[in-house]
């Protein structure tokens, strides 16, 4: 196999390595059948057509900005990207040069973590990889790799390679690309050092990204979100825990109770060893109500919460953060749903029911 690395891949690798955190992100394509590939096509009205000579990735897109294409890391769920190039490195614009392109893949490592593979335009929105994209808000082709989501505390590795043919002119010839792509969560014990080996309390966990922590404490700690809700919790022979959470409205949920007032704190079901008082914030604008979101979609009362006025919210005891609605409105339990209207659901516990109203 022939190593390839131009000026493209150099530029990407430069931005890969600067985010030390990431460095198993890094481009790394192997092009071994580029011979084969017909580059220089014009069509019946002498159009240049550029054939797909190689591919660049893997790329994310910002979790801020859904045209930027970033080096960031690939997280279980998401979809890595890999801009199809031309022979000179530049990335693939026209349709025809992919019309007609099939993928097919052969996976030594990680088949399972693989959802799918295929073809897609994308716009992007920001130079990148040096000659690979240079115009901004352009679409671009490439190959999207689209991982299963996962509940692991650790990362892992999708090998394999993909074989790229297409009859169509210009053509492609069994051109194959060996991919090595690296999964782990970007907030990770493995790639940030000490900063989230969990040794006393840790604030800002933000809405919508996944924590993989690891506890080295033996005592109680404070788990601080980004919304002022807190987990209090002894942590004593706590194992590696996937936190995550949200506030995202769960339209479900609301459809049953269109009179009400909801607002919503999903978390993804993490279990500790032990019983932890939570503090659920909520702005006490009326009488508010608390209720615990069952794996079913019904609600149940989270019994022995209570609401403290100065510090607005509710106090409960729990082993697992769950997902939770506050209603300016007592709602009725029971009433079951489908799996659907669960929004956050990562991880499948069996919630208790230890909740209430207040």
């Amino acid at each position: 196999m022939k190593k390839f690395v131009s000026a493209v891949m150099a530029g990407a690798m430069v931005m890969s390595m600067a985010a030390t955190a990431l460095a198993a992100q890094q481009p790394n394509w192997t092009r071994t059948s580029a011979e084969s590939v017909e580059t220089d096509y014009q069509d019946k009205n002498g159009k240049h057509i550029p054939g797909v000579y190689d591919a660049y990735g893997p790329f994310a897109y910002d979790v801020n900005d859904d045209k930027a294409l970033t080096v960031d890391a690939i997280e279980y769920g998401d979809t890595a990207y890999y801009v199809l190039a031309d022979k000179d490195g530049k990335g693939i614009t026209d349709s025809d040069s992919v019309d007609g392109l099939k993928i097919k893949s052969k996976w030594e490592e990680g088949d399972k973590l693989v959802k799918g593979v295929s073809v897609t335009k994308k716009k992007v929105s920001n130079p990148i990889g040096g000659t690979l994209i240079t115009e901004a808000n352009k679409y671009y082709y490439m190959i999207a790799l689209t991982t299963e989501p996962s509940t692991s505390t650790s990362d892992a590795d999708i090998i394999g390679t993909l074989t790229l043919n297409k009859t169509k002119s210009p053509k492609v010839k069994d051109l194959d690309l060996d991919i090595s792509l690296n999964i782990n969560w970007a907030n990770s014990y493995l790639d940030s050092g000490k900063e989230f080996v969990v040794q006393g309390d840790l604030d800002g966990i933000e809405a919508e990204k996944y924590y993989s922590l690891k506890f080295d404490s033996d005592e109680e700690i404070e788990l601080g979100f980004e919304d002022d809700s807190t987990f209090t919790v002894d942590v004593s022979g706590q194992g590696k825990t996937l936190i995550y959470f949200d506030t995202k409205f769960n339209s479900n949920v609301a459809a049953r109770y269109p009179l009400a007032d909801l607002n919503f704190w999903n978390g993804n079901g993490a279990k500790f060893n032990r019983t932890g008082e939570f503090f659920l914030s909520a702005e006490d604008d009326a009488t508010l109500f608390l209720y615990e979101i069952l794996d079913d979609g019904s609600l149940a009362e989270v019994s022995g919460a209570v609401y403290d006025d100065s510090d607005e919210g509710f106090y409960f005891k729990t082993r697992t953060l769950g997902s939770y609605v506050v209603s300016d409105m007592e709602l009725e339990t029971g009433v079951a749903g489908g799996s659907d209207d669960i929004v956050v659901t990562p991880v499948n516990p069996t919630n208790p029911s230890t909740g209430a109203v207040a």
